[in-house]
């Protein structure tokens, strides 16, 4: 199969390839599908307790993303990619 990529997307693979976020663009994209497939399948309860959650998370302060969060962010996503492959 050959999927045709906005240039934008295409340069995201890229760079996420490059900072080791997976091993090539086929792996990222297999694992992006498998995910939406996921989401797709397992419908999303809202529950008393993710409600109280949400209302409360509404009213706190919020501070920007730092690279520090971005490098976590990919560090989990790392670890979720590894497990899958073994």
């Amino acid at each position: 199969m050959t999927v045709a990529l906005a240039r934008d997307v295409e340069d995201y693979l890229q760079e996420q390839v490059r900072a080791g976020v997976c091993a090539d663009a086929s792996e990222l994209i297999n694992d992006v599908i498998r995910s939406v497939r996921e989401q797709q399948q397992k419908p999303f309860d809202v529950t008393p307790e993710l409600e109280t959650w949400l209302l409360e998370a509404a009213d706190k302060p919020t501070t920007p993303l730092t690279k520090k969060d971005f490098d976590a962010i990919r560090e989990r996503v790392r670890a979720r990619v590894k497990s899958r492959a073994s």
